[in-house]
């Protein structure tokens, strides 16, 4: 909504980039830590140690997920989301296929993540680079004027 304020009162398209910008970033860093609080109400109340590495990396891909998807940007999201699955899934594949005589070097890169940094450093990592690479494209496709210009109903 403010963003096609922002656009009908833009001298420029440079000019309602500048300006949408900085208001996505804050939207993003808002729900970050909308995010981050409901994750401690929740530890609290559990009386658990939240994983909040892994569920804000998560959010956040997702979150960036539904806000290109919404625009009407559909692919980027599901190639990103598409891989990061499936690199969640080799990793995993990996650790079964070290178990063949002769792979034990395929489980290296996945078991020194996991004593470094835990059991889910794996999704965690994974989810943070594609969270990164949507974040950079959602700056990129949803600062345009295009992006927010209302489109016509169809009769």
């Amino acid at each position: 909504m403010r963003a096609r304020r922002r656009l009908a009162s833009s001298r420029g398209l440079e000019d309602f980039a500048a300006a949408a910008r900085p208001l996505l970033l804050a939207t993003f860093a808002l729900f970050l830590g909308a995010l981050t609080g409901l994750l401690t109400l929740c530890s609290a109340v559990r009386g658990e140690s939240a994983a909040y590495a892994q569920a804000l990396a998560l959010g956040a891909l997702l979150f960036l997920a539904r806000l290109l998807t919404t625009h009407g940007f559909t692919y980027a999201p599901a190639v990103v989301l598409g891989a990061t699955a499936t690199a969640e899934a080799v990793a995993l594949a990996s650790v079964f296929a070290s178990r063949l005589p002769g792979l034990g070097f395929l489980a290296t890169p996945v078991e020194t993540l996991v004593t470094t940094w835990g059991a889910g450093s794996v999704p965690a990592l994974a989810c943070t680079a594609a969270a990164l690479a949507l974040l950079v494209h959602t700056v990129r496709k949803l600062t345009r004027a295009s992006a927010h210009a209302p489109t016509e109903p169809a009769v």
